[in-house]
């Protein structure tokens, strides 16, 4: 009774943990209020519109491709999250986008994520120009504003296999629609060089010719607006979305990620950059490590720039400041004023909405401006009271006109920092409720595993050695510095837990030959363990600094090929020795070696070739040659081939398991272990898979190690945080890698992409749970015995199994 009862309990709490989950996140991601309707213009005459046309030119992960002198070029700084989907919505409606965005991205629903209910540019510039709105690239533009483009041509952004026919669907509509003179705006949104990022990073042998030919359809787009009379007053906003970390991906919060190119290209700008300070900037500039080659201005700020600058409304949630490098643009003062006034009076809508407090004590606030002002919500009253001072002491000369231009500035740019800090709308409510659930799943899995586990001064000291690197883990949740570089407390922990281990064993051991076996044994672990923290360096500290993979790629290119063929061999050498034809010798072994044979050379095989079109520079003239396409078939084929293999190992081993009716056999559950290990390894970036042979030592050597059930929990939880940072995860967005997502299919698909991503992001957690539980021998017979003297088999086995999974849920 006393076991069924903590089975449910278990089961109660493994249940539990998710809604806590969903009760949080909930609660966690801040909706912000809008201001409906859409934006009128001014009741102040409005300055006329500069630009009649505009082409909104997204390069997707661009960070600097400034080539033209009839450009004001910037650095654009793009708020985390730096993803696709809100990064366009920052530039379309001037606001700062939120993390639950992210997800949206992900699943590209146009029902999720349309903008369709919000002012936006988009739907400012549909109603007040009288030409058409063109888009062509990213299906995401389409997704949040549906029904309003009236020619479009969208392609999926996830199929990062495609560098090139992306960007071809793209440019094939430019030439045709810059001799039509029916449109007033034009997006452009290609996705090549994004691609190319995540599938082999920025230093990849794609990426410069993929930036000439960006290069090019830039000069195509100008040349035009020379030759063509109704593209002469045509304006070109060349921009990224994001950028991209030294691995290729994004969505995190470093200067590469951060810091894309933007650009305001038009031959009418030619004069006016003459006649400015802006005729001074040099270009092409030096490398930069911070990626801050032009003035910063906030990606938002495109939104009321574009706004003023085609003469429509500024959107009404807007954050964004009016780039005053364009204001020369008019040559009446007074037009000048009406584009800055129009944008602090839309500004100050907005923060009247977010602070309904706002001046609510006009006298109160004038005299707190006489004092030090510690608050920023104070500072930006008093930056707006001397916003409209500077209006009410007059304009009579060209010292009051810089008077007012600086104090309008310093109203908007206080705004939008306070605006775009502030965390709105949290619901406490839900964030208590889920931490109050997540606290009770604890408790319940504790009492169980109190009641279930052994008293044993062992189980005591690992059980307080859990708990400990529980409550540590928790308290480095409240600094983001921990959190950023969590890998460190993980490596820090698991050096621990092998010394911890060590010390036990040797307790009141004589010196003997099996006392020097161990300490061998414990320092080779060690050095492996030392070896796989220095695979990949990630975090964001130490974020491309050397390490063994760099070290590997790019000087010993073959030796890293050695290691994977290595990797290959030991798999498959463990698939025939997993044979499910027993012992002897026989026809059915031999086609089991066979088989195992052909299926790994499958997987290598494809391997090789998708390394040669993903990342060339690591093979050698040799495998090129091997690897050319007339030797081979398409990498969706031969991924499909690797998979059917294992597939076929994976039926059989069904098959026998089936016909034994369950019966717990140690070597079947080496041959799935090994099966899964194979399709890790082909869902895993070439680089990483030396890790796998790595692993394979590892759990060797603890096979050796007498364990109870909670040491064994730890075990598993240590070496499944090890290997995620080992393979180069960290908690930054960026560092999720899509380049192995697409292997064996060639359209997008969410939930197979989706699949394929969280394997390849996870193959090293993975790799070390299905280990956990076939490895067998030494660890499962263990448990058995264990259970056995603590009183019923079947209760302890279940008990360790769902206790293991809880500790997992609660640490991570």
């Amino acid at each position: 009774m006393a076991g069924k009862l903590s089975k449910w309990t278990l089961f109660l709490a493994n249940t539990l943990i998710p809604v806590a989950v969903l009760l949080f996140c909930s609660g966690y991601f801040p909706y912000k209020p809008i201001l409906p309707g859409a934006a009128r213009q001014p009741e102040f005459e409005k300055a006329p519109a500069v630009f009649d046309k505009a082409i909104l030119m997204v390069v997707d992960a661009l960070r600097s491709l400034i080539r033209n002198g009839a450009a004001i070029p910037f650095t654009a700084h793009a708020s985390s999250p730096t993803v696709t989907m809100p990064r366009v919505k920052a530039i379309t409606t001037g606001s700062v986008p939120s993390f639950s965005d992210v997800v949206l991205n992900i699943a590209e629903s146009e029902s999720m994520s349309t903008l369709v209910h919000q002012d936006t540019i988009i739907t400012q510039l549909k109603s007040g120009l009288s030409g058409k709105l063109l888009m062509y690239g990213d299906d995401t533009w389409l997704n949040l504003f549906p029904g309003t483009f009236d020619r479009y041509d969208g392609t999926s952004s996830f199929f990062v296999s495609d560098f090139t026919e992306v960007d071809n669907n793209v440019t094939r509509h430019i030439s045709p629609e810059l001799a039509r003179d029916d449109w007033s705006v034009m997006v452009l949104h290609y996705l090549g060089l994004d691609h190319i990022g995540h599938k082999a990073g920025p230093k990849s042998s794609h990426m410069i010719p993929k930036q000439k030919e960006m290069d090019g359809i830039v000069e195509e787009i100008y040349n035009a607006m020379l030759s063509e009379t109704h593209l002469e007053s045509t304006l070109l906003i060349l921009c990224g979305d994001h950028g991209m970390n030294e691995a290729g991906n994004h969505g995190g919060s470093s200067a590469g990620e951060t810091s894309p190119a933007l650009a305001f290209i038009s031959p009418k700008l030619k004069i006016h950059s003459e006649n400015s300070q802006l005729a001074t900037l040099d270009s092409p500039m030096e490398t930069e490590d911070e990626f801050q080659y032009y003035r910063t201005v906030e990606q938002s700020d495109i939104t009321p720039t574009l706004a003023g600058l085609l003469g429509v409304p500024i959107p009404l949630n807007n954050l964004g400041v009016f780039i005053p490098e364009f204001l020369g643009l008019w040559e009446k003062e007074s037009d000048r004023m009406s584009i800055i006034l129009e944008n602090v009076a839309q500004t100050l809508n907005v923060v009247k909405m977010a602070f309904p407090r706002f001046l609510s004590d006009p006298e109160r606030s004038i005299a707190r401006c006489n004092q030090d002002i510690d608050s920023t919500f104070d500072k930006l009253e008093c930056d707006w009271l001397a916003a409209s001072l500077s209006i009410t002491n007059g304009l009579d000369n060209e010292a009051s006109h810089a008077a007012f231009q600086k104090a309008q500035y310093r109203f908007l740019h206080e705004a939008q920092s306070v605006m775009s800090g502030a965390a709105s709308s949290y619901k406490l409510s839900m964030l208590y409720s889920g931490s109050f659930i997540a606290a009770l799943a604890c408790i319940m899995s504790a009492i169980v595993a109190y009641r279930t586990l052994p008293r044993s001064q062992t189980s005591v000291s690992s059980t307080l050695f859990l708990l400990t690197t529980a409550t540590l883990h928790g308290a480095m949740m409240f600094a983001s510095s921990f959190v950023e570089e969590e890998q460190q407390f993980w490596y820090w922990i698991a050096t621990s837990w092998v010394v911890y281990i060590h010390l036990r064993s040797a307790r009141g051991c004589k010196v003997s030959a099996m006392s020097l076996k161990r300490t061998i044994y414990t320092i080779f672990f060690a050095t492996i363990g030392r070896i796989v923290r220095r695979w990949n360096q990630t975090g964001q500290k130490f974020a491309g600094e050397p390490d063994i993979v760099h070290f590997l790629a790019s000087s010993q290119p073959r030796l890293l090929w050695v290691f994977i063929l290595l990797t290959y061999m030991a798999n498959c050498r463990g698939l025939i020795r997993s044979t499910p034809f027993g012992n002897k010798l026989s026809l059915s072994n031999a086609l089991w070696t066979v088989l195992s044979v052909v299926v790994s050379t499958a997987a290598l095989v494809f391997k090789l070739s998708f390394t040669a079109a993903d990342a060339p520079e690591i093979l050698d003239p040799f495998m090129l040659k091997a690897t050319e396409p007339e030797f081979r078939t398409t990498l969706v084929i031969q991924a499909r081939l690797a998979f059917l293999g294992i597939a076929m190992i994976v039926a059989i081993f069904v098959f026998f398991n089936v016909k034994s009716r369950g019966s717990h056999d140690v070597r079947r559950k080496c041959l799935l272990h090994e099966a899964l290990t194979l399709f890790l390894i082909t869902q895993s970036r070439a680089t990483n898979i030396p890790l796998f042979l790595l692993f394979r030592a590892q759990a060797w050597i603890l096979e050796l190690v007498d364990m109870n059930s909670i040491e064994t929990t730890i075990n598993l939880t240590l070496m499944q945080h090890v290997a995620f940072f080992a393979f180069g995860g960290s908690n930054a967005l960026s560092s999720v890698d899509l380049s192995t997502a697409y292997n064996g299919i060639s359209d997008y698909n969410v939930l197979v992409v989706g699949l394929l991503t969280f394997i390849s992001n996870w193959a090293g957690p993975i790799w070390w749970i299905r280990d956990d539980e076939s490895n067998g021998s030494a660890i499962i017979q263990h448990l058995v015995g264990s259970a056995i003297r603590n009183g019923g088999l079947h209760h302890a086995q279940n008990s360790f199994v769902r206790v293991d999974g809880i500790f997992s849920e609660v640490l991570v």
